[in-house]
């Protein structure tokens, strides 16, 4: 009889104070560690790929974005993996992340932001022109339009994307010497653009040679 009291007031005792699963370890104690050893591991044009160390009890973990050290992070990639591949970056831009670990009692603290810089494309030389046979050098630029944009050296040439347009998705060669622009069939995809000759739009006499260098 003494027994039978005694267990019933541990059995009362433990609905009182709320007793579960919790209390038995099917969930855990505490929030997970923040994640040790965010960094970049590899770069591209257009994407750049971040790996992390596991944290102890950590069910999955939250990437944040940010265009700037000190501006607002954006969570881009909740899951249970230790690496990502970002995509759909502009070249020749610096990015920053944080990541933190979360399990069914609550999200960590954030790591330290660590920063990667997309690639920037390698120049080209342009051979042929409307007003007859040149050879300019071009270099990256700047993005323009989420594109990368070539300079000529020295003569003040561009080669770019346009975002809009009739134009819209083909290479355009603008030549400030004659006042025009020329437009080639290559997709806005291949930057930079394979070598080989381009033909101008509506023009079936002039091509351009693009290589790489």
């Amino acid at each position: 009889m003494k027994i039978t009291v005694i267990v019933s007031l541990i059995v009362l005792m433990c609905l009182l104070s709320g007793c579960s699963d919790s209390d038995t370890g099917t969930n855990p104690a505490s929030a997970p560690d923040t994640p040790a050893g965010l960094s970049v591991t590899d770069t591209g044009l257009a994407s750049l790929t971040l790996s992390w160390d596991a944290s102890g009890n950590a069910t999955e973990y939250n990437l944040y974005r940010s265009e700037s050290a000190s501006g607002t992070f954006h969570l881009i990639y909740p899951g249970a993996a230790t690496e990502l591949a970002d995509y759909n970056l502009i070249c020749g831009t610096t990015y920053y992340y944080q990541v933190s670990a979360e399990n069914s009692t609550g999200e960590s603290d954030r790591s330290a932001a660590v920063n990667g810089t997309t690639g920037i494309p390698s120049g080209y030389t342009v051979t042929g022109s409307p007003s007859g046979a040149v050879d300019y050098t071009f270099n990256y630029l700047d993005d323009f339009n989420g594109h990368p944009r070539y300079q000529s050296d020295p003569v003040r040439l561009w080669i770019v994307v346009p975002s809009g347009g009739d134009q819209a998705g083909l290479w355009c060669f603008y030549d400030q010497i004659e006042g025009m622009n020329l437009f080639y069939n290559a997709a806005a995809s291949d930057y930079p653009p394979p070598s080989g000759w381009y033909t101008v739009l509506g023009d079936g006499r002039t091509t351009i040679h693009l290589a790489p260098f």
